[in-house]
């Protein structure tokens, strides 16, 4: 993937966030989540991504 493609699909990620509102952003993560999840289909990879996730998420 391109650091283009990788921004445009942020970009739609944003709004699909925006479109479902607040209220709803943290379910619509979750789905997103699972289905992501689901593709990817290596646990080992999938636990390294959460790892990362949970430290950048600290360092907010």
């Amino acid at each position: 993937m391109t650091e283009s493609e990788l921004d445009s699909l942020y970009g739609e990620l944003c709004r699909a966030l925006s479109e479902v509102g607040a209220a709803a952003a943290p379910l619509f993560l979750a789905r997103f989540a699972l289905l992501a999840i689901g593709e990817i289909d290596d646990v080992g990879r999938v636990r390294a991504l959460l790892l990362s996730a949970e430290i950048a998420s600290r360092c907010l």
